[in-house]
């Protein structure tokens, strides 16, 4: 059977995926030709600035195919050997004994009795679920999908991981602060061309971006740091520990001892009042 090439807008960036005989084979970024749109380009103190004609991906976005193909990957039902849901548990050997395989419809079983169990023995509030906010995009553990439906008819406590996605005080924030630094979005929607104009010096304050990247960008920003090196814009890092970014881009670390950064920030904040 000949390769075939999916597209996969991933939480780390937009992907091909290169398919034969139903395996995969190959991740690879998009890259853009002349179909698809212009890229952008920011003037600056005699520079100019355009991205690559590729999406730089997540690193968790590339290594997907080992994910998928990891012989540690679970492929099947598993139970504890000692563990009997009808009888003896074992507890104390949570993390010591080893597993054996069982059936899906086993499975099915002990999951579904250990629900009645624990809802009958202690209300419908002692189960509890949550889900991420950003993963592997599926119908069944989004949490706009069946995952709600299912648990609300069950009865259980919801555990709110984090609400870092469309909530108001999350986007309004980037409206209202104009900070936003973040992957598709046009040059006027952020601070990136007023910075490569008009900024000189830049304060990392416990901030790592070259690691942390954001939602759902794989390392588009990247190279913007580099742009602001090339002009020569400063970076100062405040963060006890010297984090990815700074060990490429500060021109000074400060590395305050844990607990004592508020103190700083009120120091700075007298000598500028």
């Amino acid at each position: 059977m000949s390769e075939q090439i999916f597209t996969n807008c991933t939480v780390g960036g937009p992907i091909f995926v290169h398919v034969r005989d139903g395996k995969i084979v190959r991740i690879r970024p998009l890259i853009y030709d002349e179909t698809d749109a212009p890229s952008w380009t920011i003037k600056a103190r005699g520079k100019q600035f355009t991205p690559p004609r590729k999406a730089t991906l997540a690193p968790f976005g590339v290594a997907e195919r080992m994910h998928v193909y990891s012989e540690n990957r679970i492929k099947y039902p598993m139970k504890r050997v000692d563990f009997d849901p009808n009888g003896e548990r074992h507890p104390e050997n949570r993390g010591k004994s080893g597993y054996e395989r069982i059936s899906w419809d086993e499975a099915l079983d002990i999951v579904a009795s250990e629900i009645k169990r624990i809802q009958k023995t202690y209300g419908k509030e002692a189960i509890t679920g949550t889900r991420s906010s950003h993963h592997n995009w599926g119908i069944i553990g989004y949490h706009f999908s069946v995952f709600f439906r299912f648990f609300h008819l069950l009865g259980f406590t919801l555990i709110d991981n984090n609400p870092d996605s469309w909530e108001g005080w999350y986007w309004g924030a980037a409206h209202a602060y104009g900070f936003y630094w973040r992957l598709g979005l046009p040059e006027q929607y952020d601070l990136l061309e007023d910075c490569l104009k008009n900024t000189d010096l830049i304060v990392h304050w416990s901030s790592d971006p070259d690691t942390i990247r954001a939602i759902y960008g794989g390392q588009e920003s990247a190279i913007w740091r580099l742009w602001i090196k090339e002009l020569g814009i400063k970076n100062i890092f405040i963060d006890p520990y010297n984090n990815y970014t700074s060990c490429i881009h500060a021109d000074k670390w400060i590395a305050p001892r844990p607990g004592t950064d508020a103190a700083m920030a009120e120091a700075i904040a007298y000598v500028w009042l």
